[in-house]
């Protein structure tokens, strides 16, 4: 059996709370046939997964309301698309002060945990600080490596490795 979502709406096809899956629904309806549609009153959900946001997106605090409470922030809402509702995600890019707050942020937070490391350069686009040499590519190894960088030598240094 498959748990697809449901949500129940009103007469004029206005969702009322949130979705709920059909093993729930098959007890409150024992007698309902779900293979020839949703009980009289419900309409199928389409879940999706909120997009990964971009360095500088945030989601719309705008959008959201009380479908928000499942989540961290708004940004989501429920949208009739198609004869069902789906997740319908919004996304906003950063003000210029949000974008200027966040990289004085991570500055701060990085020059804090790497005391003394002057040589990694910042990367705006990557809103992170890069390494002179890039990370050693282990890949070929039959090892777990890990390396720290080194300010000194300006180099990565093996830390430890683990047969796998």
């Amino acid at each position: 059996m498959s748990d697809r979502l449901y949500i129940k709406v009103d007469e004029n096809n206005v969702f009322i709370d949130h979705p709920h899956f059909e093993s729930n629904l098959r007890q409150l309806y024992p007698n309902h046939n779900f293979n020839k549609g949703c009980p009289k009153g419900w309409v199928e959900f389409e879940r999706s997964e909120p997009p990964k946001l971009g360095v500088y997106e945030k989601f719309n605090e705008n959008i959201g309301g009380n479908i928000a409470i499942a989540f961290s922030h708004n940004g989501l809402e429920y949208s009739f698309i198609d004869g069902k509702y789906k997740d319908v995600w919004h996304v906003v890019n950063m003000t210029e002060e949000e974008k200027k707050n966040k990289i004085a942020k991570y500055k701060e937070d990085w020059a804090k945990e790497n005391p003394g490391v002057t040589s990694w350069t910042f990367s705006e686009e990557k809103c992170l600080f890069e390494p002179p040499k890039p990370y050693p590519d282990s890949s070929e190894d039959k090892l777990r490596v890990l390396y720290i960088w080194d300010e000194s030598s300006l180099s990565w240094v093996l830390r430890s490795s683990v047969d796998e």
